[in-house]
């Protein structure tokens, strides 16, 4: 980031190829629709570009642009008032040795925990995405968040709990989900 700010087109390049995915990930579990998560990934960049001159390098750039995104999905699920949707899917790669109904388990699996997810306050399904997909740490997801690390402790805690008594009515055997969100 440092080096677009300093008038170098071809680094925001690479930012955009590095973050692209990630980005549109997280706006895709945030909003629930690709296409939504699509132009929301494109208007976070395209704020990344039009802020360069006012970006400061006080946190990682990871935090900043997920920062960004956050606030982004957080807006646009305020003012449409929009249900979350699709949390938490995992990609459906079923491997060779995979047999049809050990997959249709983890598929029903996968289906169960972005209800759960969904289900979820908005800022306690962003910090739980953050931290679980995402891999932020608290002061990170924090940061990005612009709350406390004690407020982002209490969201994640908050949400696995609510997840965990969703899934334990919902599964015979939530044990094994406890890893998933944990």
């Amino acid at each position: 980031m440092l080096a677009f700010q300093a008038g170098s087109e071809e680094a925001f390049v690479k930012l955009y190829r590095l973050y692209r995915d990630r980005i549109f990930n997280f706006a895709r579990r945030m909003l629930g629709d690709q296409a939504q998560a699509e132009e929301a990934a494109q208007d976070v960049f395209l704020k990344i570009y039009r802020a360069k001159d006012r970006y400061r390098a006080n946190s990682k750039f990871s935090t900043y642009i997920f920062r960004v995104a956050s606030n982004h999905c957080l807006n646009l699920l305020a003012r449409k008032e929009h249900r979350l949707t699709d949390h938490g899917e995992m990609a459906d790669h079923p491997s060779n040795n995979d047999d049809p109904e050990s997959s249709a388990s983890r598929s029903q699996l996968r289906s169960i925990i972005a209800e759960a997810v969904r289900d979820l306050p908005s800022k306690q399904a962003a910090a739980l995405l953050l931290c679980l997909h995402e891999g932020m740490t608290y002061r990170d997801v924090a940061e990005a968040l612009d709350t406390s690390e004690s407020a982002i402790k209490s969201l994640v805690f908050r949400a696995r709990e609510t997840m965990m008594k969703k899934l334990s009515t919902q599964l015979p055997g939530a044990e094994e989900v406890a890893h998933a969100v944990q």
